[in-house]
């Protein structure tokens, strides 16, 4: 695990501060985080393949079913829908 401080003003701050208002991340950290998925996917870093299958791999570790797993995926494109 890495430890990093960073220090955000101006856009960047309000970006943050909107994704935690609108219930898209719940902490900072979860932002960056996110933030960092989208980048490895839109550049092409991380194929969407690749993450799915990290997904489904940690789903089956934290022993909750497929079906829950689609479910949250489909939660998360609503509310990247509603944005």
């Amino acid at each position: 695990m890495t430890t990093v401080t960073v220090d955000f003003k101006g856009t960047q701050e309000k970006i943050l501060k909107e994704m935690i208002d609108l219930g898209i991340v719940k902490t900072r950290a979860e932002a960056l985080r996110l933030a960092l998925m989208n980048f490895a996917l839109t550049t092409g870093l991380l194929s969407k393949e690749k993450l799915l299958e990290e997904i489904h791999e940690r789903a089956s570790l934290m022993h909750i079913s497929e079906d829950e797993v689609q479910r949250m995926i489909e939660r998360a494109k609503e509310k990247s829908i509603r944005r």
